[in-house]
C-alpha cells in the first residue's frame, strides 16, 4: 500500500495548536516573543495561560486566512526550540482550498544539481530545493528557502581572469509583495561560499561561511549592487553579510543576478585557486531592536545571580580577589550603556551595549567579544543585572565605579554605593537602602 502523502505546513500548523495547551505558560510567552520578534507583530504575552493559547491559536488561524506560509517558516526554527509536546502531524483532512499555491518554474541557469542539460529546476515556491548545504546562522535573518540550487562559478587564475556567473529565479505575488513591502522584514539575499568550505558530492555541508571573491560586481536585473559590503574583513571568510538583492528592484518572473569575479590574490602572497558557489535565498530579517528586546526578555541575569557566581569563583579559586575599576561606558559607542551585555562564557564583569554590539555585527560579522577579543557566540550573550543595577542606581554621569569581590560597589568619590544608592527624584543618596528584590 503506498505511503500516505506528508502534510502540509498547516498541518505542522494545526500539530502545534493542538499541543499548546499541554504546554507551560513560560513556553507560551517565550513562543510570542519569537512571533513578535521575527514577525513584526504584536501580541500580548501576559495573562493566564488559557488566554495565552487563545491569542496564538487566533495568530495561527490569521495565517491560515491569509495563507501565509512565509510567516510560519519564519518562526519554525523558534517553535521546534521550545520542544513543544507535540511529535507528529496529524493526517490531512483539509480540502483542495486549503492548498498551498500551484508549484512556480524556478530556471536555475547553469545550477549545481539540476536535473535537465539545460539547468532547469522546477519546485513549489513555498518548498525548499533538495539542497545539501547550510550557512552559518544569525541573529539578523532566518532563511526561509532558497530560490535557486547552489550555482558553481569556475575559478579564476589571474587578476585579468574575469569571470562571469549568472543566476534567475522567480517569485510568486505573495512572496514578491512581502519582499517589496519594506516593514514585513522579507528579502532575498545573496550567499556565497568556496570550495575551501563546500563540496557539492559531500551529503551535508553545515554552517557555511559567507565569502565572496576577492573582487567582485553584483548586478540585479542589470542594476549594480552599490553601498554594500561584500569582502567583510581582509581574508576572513565569514565577516560580511550577504547582500540584500532587493535594491535592483525584483519582480516577479525571471530575476537575473549577474556576479563578475576575479579571484585574485595579492601579491607577495602564495595563489590560492578555489572555486566559488552562488546561491539567492529568501530569508526573514531581525532588526537591532528586536534582537534587543528579545535578549531583554530571555536571557536577563538578576544582580542576586551575579553575586552569587561572583562569591562561588572566588571560593573556587581560593583567591581573594581585590576591587575592580567598572567602567559604565560601552567599549564599541564610548556612551554609558543601556542594556550591558556580554558572554554567558567570558569570565570578566566589564560588559558592552546590547545595541552597539548588535549594531556593528550586522556590519560586519566578526562576532568579537569588544573587551577580552575572543570569539563569542551570539546565543551566549546574556543581559548582567548587576551592572544594569549599577547603571540604575548611579547618577548619569558617573563612568566608572569599584566593584569589590562579593559583588558590592561604590562610586570612585565614595558619595554612591550599593548601600547608598542614587536616587533620580532627588539627587540623593538614599539612605539605608535594600536591593535584595531588584527587578530590571
Amino acid at each position: 500500500m503506498a505511503s500516505p502523502r506528508p502534510g502540509n505546513v498547516w498541518d505542522e500548523i494545526h500539530a502545534v495548536a493542538n499541543a499548546l495547551p499541554l504546554a507551560t505558560a513560560a513556553n507560551l510567552r517565550q513562543l510570542i516573543i519569537t512571533i513578535n520578534a521575527r514577525t513584526r507583530t504584536h501580541i500580548n504575552r501576559t495573562g493566564k495561560k488559557q488566554e495565552l493559547v487563545d491569542r496564538i491559536t487566533h495568530y495561527f488561524d490569521e495565517l491560515k486566512a491569509k495563507n501565509d506560509a512565509m510567516a510560519w517558516k519564519a518562526i519554525k526554527s523558534g517553535v521546534d526550540a521550545l520542544n513543544l509536546p507535540t511529535s507528529r502531524r496529524p493526517k490531512s483532512n483539509s480540502s483542495p482550498a486549503d492548498s498551498l499555491p500551484p508549484a512556480h518554474s524556478h530556471r536555475a541557469g547553469s545550477s549545481y544539481g539540476s536535473s535537465s542539460s539545460a539547468g532547469t529546476s522546477q519546485f513549489s515556491s513555498f518548498q525548499r530545493p533538495q539542497n545539501n548545504f547550510r550557512f552559518r546562522q544569525s541573529p539578523f535573518f532566518t532563511v526561509n528557502e532558497a530560490l535557486t540550487k547552489m550555482h558553481e562559478c569556475p575559478e579564476s587564475y589571474s587578476s585579468s581572469d574575469r569571470r562571469e556567473v549568472t543566476l534567475t529565479f522567480n517569485l510568486d505575488p505573495a512572496q514578491l509583495a512581502r519582499v517589496n513591502t519594506p516593514s514585513s522584514g522579507t528579502q532575498v539575499r545573496l550567499f556565497c561560499t568556496s570550495s575551501k568550505f563546500f563540496s557539492p558530492q559531500r551529503p551535508t555541508n553545515p554552517d557555511l561561511p559567507i565569502e565572496f571573491p576577492s573582487t567582485c560586481e553584483v548586478f540585479v536585473n542589470d542594476t549594480q549592487l552599490k553601498n554594500t559590503t561584500l569582502k567583510g574583513m581582509k581574508r576572513v571568510p565569514g565577516t560580511a553579510p550577504p547582500p540584500d538583492l532587493g535594491v535592483g528592484g525584483l519582480r516577479a518572473v525571471k530575476n537575473v543576478v549577474k556576479m563578475i569575479y576575479i579571484n585574485h590574490t595579492p601579491q607577495g602572497q602564495q595563489p590560492e585557486f578555489k572555486k566559488f558557489y552562488l546561491v539567492a535565498q529568501l530569508v526573514q530579517t531581525h532588526t537591532v531592536a528586536s534582537l534587543v528586546e528579545t535578549l531583554k526578555l530571555t536571557r536577563f541575569v538578576s544582580g542576586d545571580n551575579i553575586r552569587r557566581q561572583m562569591l562561588a569563583m572566588n571560593v573556587d579559586d581560593d583567591i581573594l580577589a581585590g576591587t575592580l575599576k567598572l567602567s559604565l561606558k560601552c567599549p564599541l559607542s564610548f556612551a554609558r550603556m543601556s542594556l550591558p551585555t556580554r558572554s554567558s562564557k567570558c569570565t570578566h564583569s566589564q560588559c558592552f551595549d546590547a545595541a552597539s554590539w548588535y549594531s556593528m555585527m550586522e556590519q560586519t560579522t566578526t562576532w568579537m567579544c569588544p573587551i577580552c577579543e575572543t570569539k563569542l557566540d551570539w546565543r551566549d550573550l546574556v543581559i548582567d543585572g548587576l551592572v544594569a543595577e549599577i547603571l540604575r542606581l548611579t547618577p548619569p554621569n558617573v563612568d566608572h565605579v569599584l566593584l569589590d569581590a562579593d559583588g558590592t560597589w561604590r562610586t570612585q568619590d565614595g558619595r554612591y554605593s550599593s548601600a547608598r544608592p542614587f536616587d533620580a527624584a532627588t539627587e540623593q543618596p538614599i539612605p539605608e537602602f535594600d536591593d535584595s528584590d531588584d527587578d530590571y
